[in-house]
């Protein structure tokens, strides 16, 4: 994880890419690397490296603020109206974040100008980068609260030679100049009650802040970089700058809650191709099997023939023995039939139609007496069975029907 200390907007205005501070974090929050370099070249070095940028206390205020809601949606829509007294600028010029509520039951809002969103979101997308989130710089140091009154001590951060970090149980903490912290510090310990105004300095003496208030200089440890970063590091921080309109430009791509699924079908894809490829192979090999097994019997069978298409040489050679078959079968049934209808000497043919399963003839004869003569000889005949269709007789004789068949052997 890269943590990128955002630029000042006025210390970074007329430049393209300011140098920017970094600290790049282990998976359980060690520092492995930090540096100052410019977005573009922290691209070029760590290019899958997940961003999450931190917004200078400088253009960021934290408050608190009482929201008689308990809803998150609801205290974002009445974020507005609860810091409206307590902001120089007009609404609209202003980025509004609703945070948790703390102990007291207030809620934390970060405030920023939309103008330094814009200058920000511009510099990472210029860079081509996207960020996990943007954390104001002073929201990370809400572990060094004191029991009761004010803590000041020196800022743990690179840019802040000159500032100090004050934390209070009753607000956010603050990074401010020691320049101002005496004007500063008057206005803010009478905000408090008696038992409250109480100033615990570490690692600082009243002399070095040219303060006079009645301060308890305390030998406790500073407040740590490596602290702060870690605090950074937290997974469900609500206080995230990148809401509203510059939550789709920043954060991070909508696909990337999609990931398992998309690698759960990648998978599967890649089953049903090997599966698909599988079946290809055993199909090829029983295709070649089949085409040998054809071939063998081609040549057995048809020793003398050349072999070119089996299949259509064993249909042409099938076909043939069919035709011939059915030819000889019909010509034997024609030739039984009409030798009958000769030997009665008095019938004529009219038309025939014949298959080679049986013969219809339409015969004219002189009487009805001849047809049961004809008749009574193709009963006789071996192999031969008919049937009379329709008889019909006129002036000029008999006209019949008969439907000749061969008898099953």
């Amino acid at each position: 994880m890269l943590i990128v200390l955002l630029p000042e907007p006025l210390l970074a205005a007329g430049l393209e890419s300011p140098p920017l501070y970094w600290w790049r974090l282990g998976r359980e929050g060690g520092l492995l690397e930090s540096g100052q370099d410019d977005l573009p070249a922290l691209r070029r070095r760590y290019p899958a490296e997940r961003l999450r940028l931190l917004a200078p206390a400088t253009a960021t205020s934290l408050y608190r603020v009482s929201i008689p809601v308990r809803r998150a949606s609801a205290a974002r829509a009445a974020l507005p109206f609860a810091l409206e007294d307590q902001l120089g600028q007009e609404l609209e010029e202003l980025h509004l974040v609703a945070g948790p509520r703390r102990a007291d039951g207030r809620y934390v809002a970060a405030v920023t100008e939309h103008r330094c969103m814009q200058e920000w979101m511009q510099l990472v997308e210029a860079a081509g980068w996207r960020a996990d989130a943007m954390l104001p710089q002073g929201s990370l140091h809400q572990d060094q609260t004191p029991e009761r009154g004010l803590r000041i001590q020196p800022s743990p951060w690179p840019n802040g030679q000159s500032t100090v970090l004050v934390t209070s149980v009753d607000q956010e903490p603050v990074l401010i100049e020691q320049e101002l912290l005496g004007f500063w510090l008057k206005q803010r310990l009478g905000q408090l009650d008696e038992d409250q105004r109480r100033v615990q300095l570490i690692g600082l003496t009243p002399e070095q802040l040219g303060i006079d208030a009645d301060c308890e200089v305390d030998t406790a440890v500073p407040a740590s970089l490596e602290a702060a970063l870690l605090a950074s590091l937290q997974p469900a921080r609500s206080l995230n700058l990148l809401t509203g309109g510059y939550s789709s430009g920043m954060a991070a791509p909508p696909w990337r809650k999609l990931r398992p699924a998309l690698v759960a079908a990648g998978v599967l894809l890649a089953v049903l191709i090997a599966q698909q490829g599988i079946q290809t192979v055993t199909l090829n090999k029983e295709r070649d099997r089949l085409q040998a097994q054809i071939d063998q019997l081609f040549d057995e069978t048809l020793p003398r023939s050349r072999r070119v298409d089996p299949v259509t040489q064993f249909r042409q050679v099938l076909e043939g023995a069919s035709g011939q078959a059915a030819a000889d079968g019909m010509g034997v049934l024609l030739h039984d039939a009409l030798a009958a209808v000769a030997a009665e000497g008095s019938a004529k043919i009219l038309q025939f139609r014949a298959t080679p399963a049986e013969l219809e003839l339409e015969l004219s004869l002189p009487s009805f007496a001849e047809l049961e003569k004809l008749r009574s000889q193709l009963a006789a005949s071996a192999g031969l069975s008919e049937s009379l269709q329709g008889a019909d007789s006129d002036g000029e004789g008999v006209t019949a029907r008969l439907r000749i068949q061969r008898n099953p052997s």
